[in-house]
């Protein structure tokens, strides 16, 4: 008779991941960029014709131009040192100092630091390259207006058109302005962005002008200088900051000091920036600054007004009582200065409070129970006992081994090291503290407005922790906690989340192999669960990534991949291209911090998924018509991909570069590396330094950025910076050559298709071929030619001559630096590789289209000798 067999079914706990956000359409496609993407594989597929039309702008040396790159050039050759930067250096090494010896110190004469011209220009510079650069504030109100100097109307008149129009004659009228106290602050702009996932709330953002995104970065700059020493130091805040991020925060949360801490309160404060209170604000900064005009800059800096558009079109102008503007440069600095006083508050009020309860009536009995007294006192005495019988037996002249007192001795010996063995064998099993007491600790870190505080408490400590610190926001800062987004877990049981990651804790320490002290032929390690010393590690958090990837259109709302139907129109490059830059961004980000880097695979297969899905749809077919048109390693499990192949013929010479889809095995691989590995340990390092007392500061500069007081060598990197910055105001016309100049600003260069810019456009098309947002115009050609009546590129076309007077003009930084002069890669840099040369050609031919030797190819219209061939290598 046949049994019959039942399934065996098992309940699964586990609660299903499922996104909590809706899809919008709208927000899904402008987080791609499709018009950069699109417009980079249109000017590949245009090489050969943009690499002719650099030619074709090309322009002879102007010995003007030369003379003012030179000049500038030999200056920082020379030694010569931005005085702005001194002042600043000055100002940190004196608050460096104080911070480090546990002193106060008063800083005085800001507003001549903050007023100087070069100052201007070097926040000027950091700012001029944002994304919302081009974003203008509102107007001023007729109230305002009427209470201004002739000054103040003419530097604010200027000012409506910045960035366009910028040139060094506004930025000594607005030096003046700020050594008199007369800075005319304009009306900002309020907009808003929707909140990610939720439809019907939106984010504030107010944009003030662009000359005061200059002042505030100006702010920035001497508030880093001042406050850098204590923040560094005190080493618990880390956004907004130089040279920190969020990896440094989760670094401090899974450092050593996280062993045992279990409980972890999850702060949130409901509308930060909001609820600034502005009269604390400045009582704040009196703390460490008393120069009465700088404070008087930052109390008219904070009473600003801006326009508000409601839904029926009508307008609102509101000054508010309360709160920094998201949207400010130095909104999140000042919001730092402001919530410092929170992570002292911590430090000092909260330890106190743990201190209360550590505290022990005999210190010197404060952490041994009386077991573990007794057996060290008892080791001890037998220890003195062995030091008396081995003088005794050093005494003795005696070299007869059976000698009856030397054997008498020898015997008491080894009976008192019989002992002492077994006494402290015991005195290993006994616990040295109180097993009914133990030393509350806590760690607290801070990003921005987000902080957690972690501590080895039970939940009514945290309970009483929390209290404490909303007590303090409301009382000293104004502020309230969300009670329903600050939380204590416990997480052994429930993770922790901060920052995009989980924090979680072991309930029990992990098995390890221990060596055997006499180890046999049979067995050399023994199986042993680690005891203490278990610290916090980082996971990713689920359920952020689901609900981010559901918004952006990778995944359903339940986990499943999705192609991406605007994608599916673009070339198989760019759509290889634009996943493999998400892919690499979430293994950037998570996989140099979590324990366990296979957590991030099950998201890598679901950007791999829609990637293939969306080529799927292109082509009217399956996965596997995928696989099967580009597939490659495909008996390989881990190694099964798809790589796109692009081939351009350049002059009868065949380049390739393949695009190949990134797996899970490769980005191991690129993060296991050396470089990867050296960058996160150079992190780790920075943190331990600075809680050790070693080092403040002196951080490497990473490419692109502007220096800052924190980082090494910043008087020589920031006098570099200064003198491209002068130099590149100092240029004349790009158009007539005359010697007055101002910046003319264009929006989304990279976004511009070069086809679509039609002939006689030198100004758009050296910008678009140097890939420049600024260029030197005079007032006259800027206004007549660029802006005259109203803006219209068919106009602009019809009118601009066809060359400029000296290419260098835009871009200024490739000459203005140490070292040789910058040249743009050339295609093997970038990757591309020949695959068929034709070698019948009777010139001498360099596959990567270098400049210098294809010109001649266009002998018959073109003189080699007049052109300066590096200057159109630019990118």
């Amino acid at each position: 008779m046949k049994q019959s067999k039942k399934k065996l079914k098992f309940k699964n706990n586990r609660k299903k991941l499922i996104s909590t956000f809706e899809f919008d359409l709208q927000q899904a496609r402008g987080s791609d960029k499709i018009d950069y993407y699109k417009t980079q594989a249109l000017y590949m597929k245009m090489y050969n014709e943009i690499e002719k039309q650099k030619i074709k702008v090309s322009t002879p040396k102007w010995d003007y131009v030369s003379e003012i790159l030179d000049f500038y050039k030999n200056l920082g050759e020379e030694g010569w040192k931005s005085p702005s930067g001194k002042i600043l250096l000055g100002i940190f090494n004196k608050n460096k100092e104080a911070a480090l010896q546990g002193k106060d110190v008063k800083n005085t004469n800001l507003m001549s630091v903050l007023s100087k011209p070069e100052t201007l220009l070097l926040a000027y510079n950091a700012i001029k390259g944002n994304k919302g650069a081009m974003t203008k504030g509102a107007e001023m109100n007729s109230d305002k207006w009427n209470k201004l100097t002739e000054e103040q109307r003419e530097l604010y008149l200027n000012s409506l058109s910045f960035p366009d129009q910028f040139n060094m004659k506004d930025i000594l009228l607005a030096s003046k302005l700020l050594k008199k106290g007369l800075y005319p602050w304009g009306c900002s702009r309020r907009i808003y962005f929707p909140k990610p996932g939720v439809k019907d709330k939106k984010r504030p953002i107010t944009i003030p002008p662009f000359l005061d995104r200059v002042v505030q970065k100006a702010i920035c700059f001497i508030l880093q200088a001042i406050y850098e020493p204590e923040f560094e130091l005190l080493n618990r805040s880390f956004g907004f900051r130089p040279n920190k991020g969020t990896h440094d925060a989760i670094i401090a949360c899974t450092s050593n000091y996280s062993s045992g801490k279990v409980t972890a309160i999850e702060g949130d404060i409901e509308a930060a920036y909001d609820t600034v209170d502005k009269k604390t604000l400045i009582e704040i900064l009196q703390q460490k600054i008393v120069d009465r005009r700088f404070l008087q800059l930052m109390k008219d800096r904070l009473d600003y007004t801006y326009v508000e558009k409601e839904e029926n079109g009508k307008t609102t102008r509101v000054t508010p009582e309360k709160g920094i503007p998201q949207g400010g440069i130095d909104s999140p600095y000042l919001f730092n200065i402001y919530m410092n006083e929170l992570d002292k508050y911590v430090h000092k009020e909260i330890q106190e409070y743990t201190d209360i309860l550590n505290k022990k009536i005999n210190p010197r009995k404060k952490y041994l129970n009386k077991i573990y007294y007794e057996s060290t006192k008892l080791q001890d005495r037998i220890l003195t006992k062995q030091k008396m019988v081995k003088k005794k037996l050093a005494k003795l002249n005696t070299t007869i081994i059976t000698d009856p007192v030397l054997v008498q001795q020898r015997q008491e010996l080894f009976k008192i090291i019989k002992e002492k063995r077994k006494e402290k064998h015991r005195n290993l099993n006994v616990k040295s503290g109180d097993p009914q007491k133990k030393n509350i600790l806590f760690l607290y870190v801070r990003y921005a407005d987000d902080w957690i505080l972690l501590t080895n408490g039970d939940k009514q400590i945290a309970q009483k922790m929390k209290n404490m610190i909303a007590k303090f926001l409301i009382s000293r800062l104004g502020l309230k906690l969300s009670e329903n987004k600050t939380t204590i877990t416990d997480i052994r049981r429930t993770p922790a989340k901060f920052l995009g990651f989980q924090l979680r804790h072991p309930a029990r320490g992990p098995i390890i192999r221990k060596p055997l002290k006499k180890p046999n032929k049979y067995r050399s390690t023994n199986l042993q669960r680690r005891q203490g010393g278990m610290i916090i590690w980082a996971t990713l958090d689920r359920q952020r990534l689901i609900n981010r990837m559901h918004m952006k259109g990778f995944c359903r709302k339940d986990g499943f991949s999705r192609e991406k139907p605007w994608l599916s129109c673009m070339e198989d490059q760019v759509i290889v291209d634009r996943y493999n830059a998400c892919i690499r961004g979430l293994a950037e980000f998570y996989m140099p911090i979590i324990r366990n880097k296979s957590d991030v695979q099950r998201w890598i297969n679901i950007l791999r998924m829609s990637c293939l899905k969306t080529l799927a749809q292109k082509y009217r077919t399956s996965i596997g018509g995928i696989y099967n048109k580009f597939g490659v390693n495909r008996n390989l499990k881990d190694k099964k991909t798809i790589k796109v192949t692009m081939r351009l013929n350049i002059n009868e010479t065949i380049m390739e570069k393949s695009w190949t889809l990134y797996t899970y095995q490769d980005l191991k691989k690129i993060m296991s590396s050396s470089i990867k590995k050296q960058q996160i340990n150079q992190r780790r390092e920075n943190f331990w330094n600075i809680e050790k007392g070693n080092k403040i500061g002196e951080y490497p500069l990473k490419a692109g950025r502007i220096p800052t007081v924190t980082n090494d060598n910043f008087l020589d990197k920031i006098s570099w910076v200064s003198l491209r910055t002068q130099a590149s105001l100092d240029m004349p016309c790009a158009n007539c050559g005359a010697m007055e100049s101002e910046q003319h600003h264009v929006k989304h260069i990279r976004r511009s298709t070069y086809a679509l810019i039609e002939e006689g456009v030198p100004v758009k098309k050296v910008m678009a071929l140097r890939n420049r947002k600024q260029i030197p115009l005079c007032h006259e050609c800027h206004t007549k030619l660029v802006h005259g009546e109203k803006y219209d590129s068919t106009r602009l076309i019809k009118l601009v001559p066809t060359k400029l007077v000296d290419n260098r003009v835009v871009h200024v930084e490739s000459f203005v630096k140490p070292g040789i002069e910058y040249n743009a890669k050339s295609l093997l840099e970038k990757g591309w590789k020949p695959i068929q040369i034709n070698r019948n050609r009777p010139t001498k031919y360099e596959v990567g289209i270098n400049l210098s030797e294809t010109i001649n190819n266009y002998d018959n219209t073109f003189d080699s000798q007049e052109y300066e061939i590096t200057d159109y290598l630019s990118n």
